[in-house]
């Protein structure tokens, strides 16, 4: 299994943790990347403040080594995630998805920690995917990112932070997947450049993963003289710059040690948490914009051409806060897409999409064979589900699902087969995907109601329908989400 790890390139670290001497100090009364990120140009002038807005009601996903919940910084906003090291037993803490080697804590508190961090009022969750010494699997990434898609409510921003990388040669394509999805699934994901190869000398962000997803937010550190940081990563993928220190001044955050314990480190993994942050409160400002117009809002109003040390092939632009509205758009893309068949009837349901700071009128639904529309139904706003009848049995068609707002239609979503329509007859045997679909590469979970057990059951991997009645079942895509319910016809 490749191996990633935080600012990590095919397993191997980087650049190094820079500590402080004795890690319970108490935190800076005015830390230089607040003073620097909310006003234009130097020089400093201890001034922290974001302004109003602080991240309440928003999740932050922090991917990383876990987090220290208790620490004085965080006041009870952080929530477990997904703990995969601990899942597999290959590297257990306890509580799951806490904290043993301190860079998801430092990063977590710079994304949202009271008086280091960016959003103040954010909720963290603690996504556990690297180990007591930084290190992790491509694998274990890719699951935790499938994790969030499934938890993450559509229709509201979100933000997840990926302060690590992996060579694109060592299965990092499959990071960038699912990096995607969840932009299309309407969420921000910063992600940190990278911090150059075991020399320190930087590499092209573009080969390294996911920082190449051109969606995602790519960030590059900058020291506090404005200078580009000589182990920044580089190139066109780099989308802006954020501090993230050098040896003569670094960045103090929360430490994994004690509730009061603070220390030093430098890096993009650094600067990315910080542009987290700050999506966290346009989040907050309009919950129901996309990622992309979060993206765009955040590039665009960088400070250009202020940082020295630049090369000619990257974004010479350093973040800044600024809380102006987002002007609306039209909606995002509808987002899990579950069909089921039974006689001569396709039900098709979805999560509404984020709608663009403007809200949904309608819903549009299209069932098509062959590429051609047969039938299409258009719903009203809070409608997320439709059934098609007078549907042949014998035959897979597909869906499409499309939103709109008064701006316009919002974005389609893929071309989704069902399954091959037919009856659900007393003695069939048949395997969930043959009567219930997932429009993505999540495994849909069937949890039978205890009322329809004598009418349907899962045994042996199979749904075996025993006798004429409704048939109740649970569907989801991970255990503990909200199911989508489904009450399927059975016949003699």
């Amino acid at each position: 299994m490749r191996k990633v790890c935080r600012a990590l390139i095919a397993g191997v670290l980087v650049f190094p943790v820079i500590a402080a001497t004795g890690a319970a100090s108490a935190p800076l009364p005015a830390p230089w990347h607040l003073d620097r990120i909310n006003q234009a140009r130097l020089p400093l002038d201890a001034n922290v403040s974001m302004g109003a807005l602080t991240g309440a009601g928003i999740d932050i996903y922090i991917v990383d080594s876990g987090v220290l919940a208790s620490h004085e910084q965080f006041g009870g906003r952080v929530f477990p995630g997904v703990d995969i090291p601990s899942s597999l037993g290959n590297s257990v803490v306890n509580p799951p998805s806490s904290d043993c080697d301190g860079h998801g804590t430092h990063v977590s508190a710079l994304a949202a920690g009271s008086t280091v961090g960016v959003a103040t009022a954010a909720r963290i969750i603690a996504v556990r995917v690297l180990d007591c010494e930084g290190g992790g699997n491509v694998g274990d990434v890719v699951a935790a990112l499938r994790w969030i898609r499934s938890h993450h409510k559509s229709g509201v921003a979100a933000v997840v932070n990926l302060s690590l990388g992996v060579d694109l040669g060592d299965d990092g394509t499959t990071i960038d997947t699912e990096v995607t999805a969840l932009i299309e699934d309407g969420v921000v994901v910063t992600v940190a450049a990278g911090n150059g190869d075991g020399n320190a000398s930087p590499l092209n962000a573009c080969d390294i993963a996911p920082g190449d997803v051109s969606r995602a937010l790519t960030i590059g550190a900058s020291t506090n003289i404005d200078a580009a940081a000589s182990y920044s990563n580089f190139g066109p993928c780099v989308d802006l710059f954020a501090p993230g220190g050098s040896s003569t001044r670094q960045i103090q955050s929360a430490w994994y040690t004690s509730p009061t314990s603070y220390d030093y480190d430098i890096g993009t993994s650094m600067a990315s948490p910080l542009v987290a942050g700050y999506a966290a409160l346009l989040a907050q400002q309009q919950p129901g914009l996309c990622a992309d117009q979060i993206s765009r809002a955040i590039v665009s109003r960088a400070t250009p051409n202020v940082l020295t040390g630049v090369g000619p092939t990257t974004a010479n632009k350093l973040l800044f806060i600024d809380t102006t509205p987002i002007t609306p758009e039209t909606p995002g893309q509808p987002s899990h897409v579950i069909t089921t068949v039974e006689n001569s009837s396709v039900v098709v349901s979805w999560n509404a999409p984020c709608d663009g700071g403007s809200p949904i009128t309608n819903t549009t639904v299209a069932l098509l064979r062959k590429g051609k529309v047969l039938q299409r139904k258009t719903v009203a706003p809070g409608t997320t589900a439709v059934r098609f009848t007078k549907v042949k049995n014998g035959f897979s068609y597909q869906v499409v699902v499309k939103s709109e707002n008064v701006l316009g239609e919002g974005v389609a979503t893929h071309r989704l087969s069902t399954a091959a329509v037919r009856a659900l007859r007393v003695g069939l045997r048949a395997v969930p995907t043959a009567v219930a679909t997932f429009g993505g590469n999540l495994t849909l979970l069937w949890n039978i109601s205890s009322s329809s057990r004598s009418v349907c059951k899962i045994i042996a991997g199979q749904v075996r329908f025993l006798r004429a009645g409704t048939c109740k079942v649970g569907l989801r895509t991970y255990a503990g989400t909200d199911p989508v319910v489904r009450k399927l016809r059975v016949s003699r």
